[in-house]
C-alpha cells in the first residue's frame, strides 16, 4: 500500500454497507467506529430503511461531514432489500456489511483487506465478540469459534465447519466482482428474518479461495441473553432452511460434508424455536419440525458429531415435537425461579 497513487487515495478500497431501521440509540456509536478505521480508503454506504426514528436525520448528519459517506434513503423493504441497494451502489473492490447496532475495531478492515489481498481470496473472514447489553447482564467476550487461524486461502470442502458457525456475515468482507459473477444477494423478507444464512452458505460454497483469521474484529450486540426471544416469527428458521436446501439441489451442492454441517444447524434452529414463548401455531410448528427432522439422511445424522442436547432434540422431535417444546419451555420456566 506504501505506492498508492491520488487516484487510489480517493478511490474506496473497501464499500460498507449499513443497512439501518429504528436504531438511533445505538447509531452514533457505530458510524463513528467505522470513520475511525485506520484503513482510510472506504466508502461508508448508510441505507436509511424507511427508518421512523432519528436516523434518517442522523444519515444526513453524517453525511454533511465526512465525503466518504454515501447517504440512501428509501421505503422501509427490510435488511435483505437494503444491502441488495448497497451492494447495487458500492464502488470498491471489497463489500463490508456492519448491522447498525453494533461497531467494529478500528483496525478491522486494514487487517481483513490486507489478508483478503495476500491471499487473493474472495472471502476474507474475522471473528467477533459476543456483546450483552441487557439492563440484568452486560458482558463483551469473543464467541466460540470452531475453526483456528488458518494460512493461505481454502475452500469450504477443506473446513465445513464453517457452515455451522454463527453466520457472522458481517465479520467478513467479500470481493465484489465475486458476488456479482455469481449473482449473490440476500433473501427480500420482510424486517430482519435471518436473510444472512442464504447468504452465508452461498459465499461458503462458491468461494475459491476463502481466508480466515480466528481474530475477534466485530463487536455483536445482543439485547436479549436468549436467543428464542429475538425471534419474532416461528416460520422464518424453516423458511431460511428450505431456501438453503432448494439452493444446493438447484446448484448440485447436495454433499454429504456440506449437509452434515447443515444439520447441526438446523437442529439449533430446533432447539431456538423451542424456547419462543408464544407460538401462534403450535401444530404447524410441530410440522414444520418433523418435516425437517424427516428431510435429515439418517445415515448422514449417524455419522454427523452432534453434542448431546442435539442428539436428544433429533431423538425427540422424530417421536414428538410437541413433548420435545413442552420439556424445553418446563426447563426454561424451571430455571427462572
Amino acid at each position: 500500500m506504501d505506492n498508492l497513487t491520488l487516484s487510489d487515495i480517493n478511490s474506496p478500497i473497501v464499500s460498507i454497507i449499513v443497512p439501518i431501521y429504528n436504531v438511533e440509540a445505538y447509531l452514533r456509536q457505530c458510524i463513528d467506529s467505522i470513520l475511525s478505521q485506520s484503513l482510510q480508503q472506504i466508502e461508508v454506504i448508510l441505507i436509511d430503511d424507511g427508518s421512523p426514528d432519528g436516523c434518517p436525520a442522523l444519515v444526513d448528519e453524517y453525511a454533511t461531514k465526512d465525503s466518504r459517506i454515501v447517504a440512501v434513503h428509501q421505503p422501509n423493504g427490510g435488511y435483505g432489500k437494503a444491502v441488495n441497494h448497497g451492494i447495487s451502489l458500492a464502488c470498491g473492490k471489497y463489500i463490508g456489511i456492519v448491522e447498525p447496532d453494533d461497531f467494529i475495531e478500528a483496525d478491522m478492515y486494514a487487517e481483513l483487506y490486507s489478508l483478503a489481498e495476500r491471499n487473493q481470496a474472495d472471502v476474507a473472514k474475522g471473528w467477533f465478540y459476543d456483546f450483552l447489553d441487557t439492563a440484568q447482564k452486560r458482558y463483551t467476550k469473543p464467541s466460540t469459534c470452531l475453526l483456528s487461524s488458518v494460512e493461505g486461502s481454502f475452500r469450504v470442502s477443506d473446513h465445513p465447519e464453517l457452515i455451522q458457525m454463527h453466520p457472522s456475515i458481517w465479520s467478513a468482507i467479500y470481493r465484489k466482482d465475486f458476488l456479482i459473477e455469481h449473482n449473490i444477494k440476500f433473501t427480500e423478507a420482510p424486517g430482519a428474518g435471518w436473510t444472512d444464512n442464504l447468504f452465508q452458505v452461498q459465499t461458503l460454497c462458491l468461494a475459491q479461495r476463502i481466508s480466515f483469521i480466528n481474530k475477534p474484529l466485530y463487536h455483536w450486540r445482543r439485547v436479549n441473553e436468549v436467543a428464542a426471544d429475538d425471534l419474532k416469527d416461528y416460520r422464518i428458521p424453516f423458511l431460511r432452511s428450505d431456501e438453503i436446501h432448494d439452493w444446493l439441489k438447484k446448484n448440485n451442492l447436495y454433499k454429504h460434508y456440506i449437509l452434515e454441517q447443515l444439520y447441526i444447524r438446523e437442529l439449533a434452529y430446533i432447539l431456538i424455536v423451542s424456547r419462543i414463548k408464544q407460538i401462534d401455531n403450535f401444530s404447524d410448528c410441530c410440522q414444520r419440525i418433523k418435516n425437517m427432522i424427516r428431510r435429515m439422511d439418517k445415515a448422514i445424522v449417524k455419522s454427523t458429531p452432534l453434542n448431546l442436547k442435539m442428539r436428544k432434540a433429533y431423538m425427540l422431535c422424530a417421536i414428538s415435537p410437541a413433548f420435545f417444546i413442552f420439556t424445553r419451555r418446563l426447563r426454561r420456566k424451571l430455571r427462572r425461579k
